[in-house]
């Protein structure tokens, strides 16, 4: 923040303001000439860097690379959720679409404030298509727009389906790239202004969805019961192995049935991996949904499912695990930027 002390009272009441309500933030008071006075108030309100004419250029370089070192070492806190959620499928055509909009329209009947739902398929996402939804911007505009997003901006590119904010992926678009400091950009503005975030990835493993699953609370890998599903859902917890990922991985076993040759405890013994949530087959359910560009009726079985799965992910436990939780499952997975402690550990390393 830069800060003209041409009014000293009024630099000094702006600079209180500054330190209590956005602590860390750095501050550089300018003034007409270097008065010592005016210096020595400055600095008991906590500004530490005092800049006048003719304004040198080493003396701005120095005072800056102060500035940066500081901000870098000790940045400022910010208020940001960690509940992000990303959905993941096996393959095309499992579900996830289906399951990740109607958990995030439950979670946001279940909790005060509101949650977004991104859909990042950018080559067959269905988000919009489901609620009919059409709006001429999308995560492309977005994306485009990252650098420069504001308050005004946001609420051009989604759309509110209740108290659930919907950000589309628009139009096929398939020469288009997320770049990953893009889709960070989203993701931290996103995370100031949402209780809770749900990301409909495609299953291409892009970079950008790596970066997305790397930040979030929970991955959801969607699979059925069939073998194809079941093989890819095996290649996709082996990669995110590979990635220390796969801790954070629930596994969702969707549209199960009971006549089916493979049940949940063979497609754990396939996978590796325990079943943590099953979804029962509702066909018709769903399609009266989709007809409708509603969510499934949350009095239906189905539906009852999604709101169980919407009520658990939101407590600080992991789902459909032992009672004997991990001591970090208890703590928030905010990426390094956002931690003070790890810029102090940068610092000391």
């Amino acid at each position: 923040m830069f800060l003209s002390a041409g009014s000293l009272s009024e630099a000094m009441t702006a600079a209180r303001h500054l330190e209590k309500y956005g602590p860390g933030l750095q501050t550089v008071a300018l003034h007409t000439s270097c008065e010592p006075a005016v210096l020595l108030e400055l600095m008991r309100t906590g500004v530490r860097e005092f800049l006048y004419p003719p304004f040198s250029t080493p003396a701005l370089r120095e005072a800056l690379a102060r500035v940066r070192e500081i901000a870098e070492r000790m940045p400022p806190p910010v208020e940001s959720t960690d509940l992000v959620f990303t959905f993941l499928p096996s393959k095309p055509g499992v579900g996830t679409s289906t399951v990740a909009l109607n958990v995030s329209a439950a979670m946001a009947t279940v909790q005060d404030g509101r949650v977004l739902i991104a859909d990042f398929d950018l080559n067959s996402g269905l988000i919009g298509f489901m609620l009919k939804l059409d709006s001429p911007y999308s995560l492309v505009h977005a994306a485009e727009s990252s650098a420069n997003l504001d308050e005004s901006l946001w609420r051009q590119v989604v759309s509110s389906f209740g108290r659930l904010d919907v950000l589309t992926s628009g139009k096929l678009n398939p020469g288009f790239r997320i770049e990953p400091v893009q889709s960070r950009a989203l993701m931290d503005f996103a995370r100031r202004h949402y209780k809770a975030i749900c990301v409909d990835l495609s299953g291409n493993m892009e970079k950008y969805s790596i970066d997305l699953m790397h930040e979030s609370k929970r991955i959801f890998l969607v699979c059925t019961q069939e073998l194809p599903s079941l093989h890819l859902a095996r290649e996709k917890l082996s990669y995110l192995r590979t990635l220390e990922l796969e801790e954070r991985v629930s596994l969702v076993l969707n549209r199960t049935h009971k006549r089916a040759i493979i049940g949940p405890e063979e497609v754990e013994e396939l996978l590796g991996h325990s079943v943590n949530l099953i979804f029962p087959n509702d066909y018709a359910g769903a399609h009266h949904a989709l007809a409708a560009g509603k969510c499934v009726d949350p009095s239906t079985e189905l539906g009852r499912h999604f709101r169980n799965m919407a009520e658990g992910i939101l407590v600080k436990r992991q789902i459909g695990t032992e009672s004997k939780n991990r001591f970090v499952e208890y703590f928030s997975l905010l990426p390094a930027r956002y931690s003070l402690s790890h810029a102090a550990k940068k610092s000391g390393d």
